[in-house]
């Protein structure tokens, strides 16, 4: 092959080639130094030995990915990647997900017998389905996350490459506090609802999917703030997300074709997203709050009319 913008060989290198393989014509220098070492999920399949100070080391003497000339595309999209991908465990926060469930079903409006008999319910039900994963082994909920910079937040919405999402909650708030986005997805643990041998159990699956949601949105703002605030303390604002704090439902399609969804299993299906019961917006970071007890735009689903506020803020 001849030295070109994807491939260059260097025989003349003292090293060369610097991994056991069957042809050397076909070995690419460009990338002396595996330019994917640093990164957690690199594309190759890695050996660990231990250093001299007992710390554990990547060995890719038999990983040949980076030299090989059809992955140069491929390595290259890798650079351009900057989402990833965390897991949040179900079981530790099956405390916090019982308490939501129980604001849900109303449990404090129900009546003493009722209100035992729908708890043991559905704490019956859905412990069967967490001990199906132990310990060792608990559910895990992969989160998407993907940054955006602050340049991509205008007065009434998002400008994401050329696609614009309306947020009108942004006309409320300073965007001079805001210091980076971040674009979010995940879906609920996948339950085989009919497999359920009773209605109230049946409700009380869907209800836990529900509540599970809730619940690791608040964890994602927790783990962003904590991630933000290793010098300075900064503050994670609530989800904007379809159906929430003026962005339009038709969004949901917007945000799943800016992110690689298919990595957590979601995917854009006949104008929604699927499995059903999945969740996708934005988080933005800021230097102080952004929004201090606004509830009125918690629940706004961005109409081009709505509440007071927005009617005079647009002139009608």
């Amino acid at each position: 092959m001849k030295n070109n913008y994807k491939f260059f060989q260097n025989r003349d290198c003292e090293f060369f080639p610097c991994h056991k393989i069957e042809n050397e014509d076909s070995f690419n220098c460009l990338f002396c130094y595996c330019p994917l070492y640093l990164k957690e999920n690199c594309l190759g399949s890695p050996d660990y030995i231990l250093n001299g100070k007992g710390q554990k080391i990547r060995d890719c003497s038999n990983c040949t990915i980076v030299h090989r000339p059809e992955m140069y595309e491929t390595v290259i999209a890798q650079f351009q990647k900057q989402d990833c991908v965390v897991f949040v465990s179900i079981w530790d926060l099956k405390d916090e997900i019982m308490a939501r469930i129980a604001e849900i079903a109303s449990w404090e409006q129900m009546e003493p017998e009722s209100r035992k008999e729908h708890k043991d319910e559905a704490e019956k039900t859905i412990m069967r389905f967490l001990s199906r994963y132990n310990n060792r082994n608990r559910y895990l909920v992969p989160v998407l996350l993907q940054p955006f910079s602050r340049d991509c937040i205008k007065s009434d919405g998002f400008m994401l490459g050329k696609k614009n999402i309306s947020c009108r909650i942004l006309e409320r708030i300073d965007p001079s506090k805001i210091t980076q986005g971040y674009l979010y997805a995940f879906h609920a643990p996948e339950i085989r609802i009919e497999e359920m041998d009773s209605l109230l159990g049946t409700y009380y699956l869907e209800t836990f999917q529900i509540a599970c949601m809730d619940i690791v949105r608040k964890w994602i703002r927790k783990y962003l703030e904590r991630k933000h605030s290793v010098e300075l303390v900064h503050y994670c604002s609530p989800s904007f997300g379809p159906g929430y704090y003026g962005m339009p439902l038709e969004a949901a399609g917007i945000l799943c074709s800016l992110m690689d969804t298919e990595q957590i299993g979601i995917s854009w299906h006949k104008e929604r997203m699927e499995p059903m019961m999945s969740l996708a917006g934005i988080y933005l970071i800021s230097e102080e709050p952004l929004i201090q007890n606004w509830n009125d735009c918690e629940n706004c689903i961005g109409q081009s009319v709505g509440c007071e506020y927005c009617i005079n803020k647009s002139g009608h």
